[in-house]
């Protein structure tokens, strides 16, 4: 029986002893109790945020406050002695990522008076393979541009249509002077990726960072980040124009796409800081985290409350701190999990839900409400189907909130240009306040398709004509491209209908009543491919639209 009892012991031992050793060397969180006896001051922000940064709250009445002072470097010090390293540094939630070797270097950490709490959040050596996303190209065959002034958009005018993106640019704001930190996994060849010639011709790209590996290096790592970009940034004229090809850009990398640890909610936060610091006005993510390689980390429904993942809480500074936050909803729509992810929980951000190019809701797309009964996602925008440059310079199609969201994103620096004086949170509001679902948000489509120019009216406190109003809230033209009919849904019978094209000829057609408030027309006339316009006059105004014909 002794034996028995002897083997038992030295099994459990030597397990308990190999659950201690796979923990180092390991990453940790750790945080401080205080930021007593800093050199910093809230009243001197200059010594710690760029001129950028503290300009940007100026102009929308925010301050400084203790969550701005840097890590008390003491205390760095202190950490370090122990034969630890401090691999990156949190000064919103006042804290550490930290390589532990060993138990005898945490248990100092834990000793340590400064020291209120620390947690492991990921291993330090990296144990899986990136994976590369296949890549089908597609060649253009056609060449569709929203107006003959505008830019010629190719097959991406459609995303860039569906929420008004090209209203803004023909008025000439293509997000000129706003700097956006598109914060993702990894941007491969965009220093080679010639539809970004221009980004980085004309000095637009302003720099990277990779909180993964902790440089400045971002071009050799992960394609997602490039994808997502080209959505905004890229300008290749009759292929893909991004809904702002003249902002700045910082490039950010958080994500090890080869793992899923909790760790990268921690980069998460330490991203948008230094997006914070540089004056970004804009963070776009296409990130998300529900579950995690550790079961024990994964978060549950209760978590979506925008208060408990540390991501979803610095988004929400974020935003408090001027910035305009979006943030994918994720694709888990329909699947086992169905709801959002962290941060897109965040309160006071855009989250973004994706639908396709005829406005009806991607299946994938996940759905609100948070735990705390607030309805996500905040705003909708062509997530499938969507026009991409990959990084190997090909195009293609593509699907995911991931790619919703840094459409819509480009959009809203347009509309920020045009109105440089309103706050982060004024602009959310008119954009909610003009979307497609205003009258009725819910927890699939937000408060809807944004209308940019509707918006932009909105904003200036211009009257909003009857027929933006009509178009926000109850009008839906579809599919746009077309080919042999369009359709339009409309709350009540239209009176008249014109169709036209560029240069004003009549086009002939039939209408059919197909269901309720839901009409069909059949083009008659041969039409070719190219942009036509629709008017559409009801008891309440006359509606203005347009679409492709292809």
């Amino acid at each position: 029986m002794n034996k028995i009892k002897t083997i038992i012991f030295a099994c459990l031992l030597l397990s308990i002893t190999n659950e201690l050793l796979a923990q180092f060397p390991g990453k940790y969180w750790v945080k401080f109790k205080d930021k007593n006896f800093s050199p910093y001051s809230v009243g001197i922000p200059s010594a710690y945020l760029s001129a950028r940064s503290i300009a940007r709250r100026a102009n929308q009445g925010i301050g400084t406050d203790i969550t701005d002072i840097p890590v008390n470097q003491t205390y760095i010090n202190q950490v370090n002695a122990t034969g630890a390293q401090v691999f990156q540094r949190s000064k919103w939630m006042n804290a550490a990522v930290v390589i532990i070797n060993n138990a005898s270097q945490l248990s100092a950490i834990n000793s340590l008076t400064c020291v209120l709490s620390s947690a492991p959040v990921g291993k330090y050596i990296r144990t899986k393979s990136e994976e590369e996303l296949s890549v089908n190209a597609v060649t253009p065959s056609f060449n569709k541009q929203s107006s003959v002034s505008s830019y010629s958009y190719g097959p991406s005018f459609t995303q860039v249509n569906q929420i008004g993106a090209d209203c803004m640019h023909e008025l000439g704001f293509r997000g000129q002077g706003i700097v956006i930190a598109v914060i993702d996994a990894g941007f491969e060849n965009v220093n080679t990726n010639p539809v970004f010639d221009s980004l980085r011709n004309e000095g637009r790209l302003l720099g990277t960072r990779d909180y993964v590996q902790g440089n400045t290096s971002v071009n050799e790592d992960y394609l997602h980040g490039a994808n997502c970009l080209s959505l905004i940034a890229g300008n290749t004229p009759g292929q893909l124009i991004g809904t702002a090809p003249k902002s700045e850009y910082w490039l950010i990398r958080s994500e090890d796409a080869a793992t899923e640890k909790i760790i990268e909610e921690n980069n998460w936060v330490i991203a948008a800081e230094f997006a914070d610091s540089v004056g970004a006005d804009i963070t776009t993510t296409s990130l998300g985290y529900t579950t995690f390689d550790n079961p024990s980390q994964n978060h549950v429904y209760a978590d979506l409350n925008g208060r408990t993942a540390v991501a979803s809480i610095a988004a929400t500074m974020a935003a408090r701190k001027g910035i305009f936050v979006l943030n994918a909803a994720g694709n888990e729509g329909g699947g086992a999990w169905n709801y959002i992810g962290v941060p897109a929980d965040a309160d006071s951000i855009c989250t973004v839900g994706a639908v396709n190019g005829s406005g009806v809701h991607a299946g994938f797309s996940s759905v609100g409400p948070t735990s705390d009964g607030r309805i996500k996602p905040d705003l909708s925008s062509m997530g499938q189907g969507s026009y991409v440059c990959n990084s190997n310079g090909l195009f293609s199609s593509g699907n995911g909130t991931s790619y919703a969201t840094p459409i819509l994103a480009g959009a809203v620096a347009c509309l920020w240009q045009a109105n440089p004086t309103k706050t982060n949170m004024q602009i959310l509001q008119a954009l909610r306040a003009t979307a497609s679902q205003a009258t009725n948000p819910d927890n699939v489509y937000g408060w809807g398709i944004p209308s940019m120019c509707a918006a932009h009216n909105l904003l200036n406190g211009t009257n909003v004509s009857v027929n933006e109003i009509i178009k926000a809230t109850h009008f839906k033209l579809f599919p746009n491209p077309a080919k042999q009919q369009i359709s339009f849904s409309l709350n009540q019978k239209p009176e008249l209908i014109t169709l036209y094209d560029v240069l004003g000829n009549d086009i002939a057609f039939s209408l059919t009543e197909k269901q309720s408030n839901t009409f069909e027309l059949v083009f008659t006339d041969e039409m070719a491919n190219g942009v036509y316009f629709i008017s559409i006059k009801t008891t309440e105004g006359v509606i203005n639209s347009k679409f492709v014909k292809e």
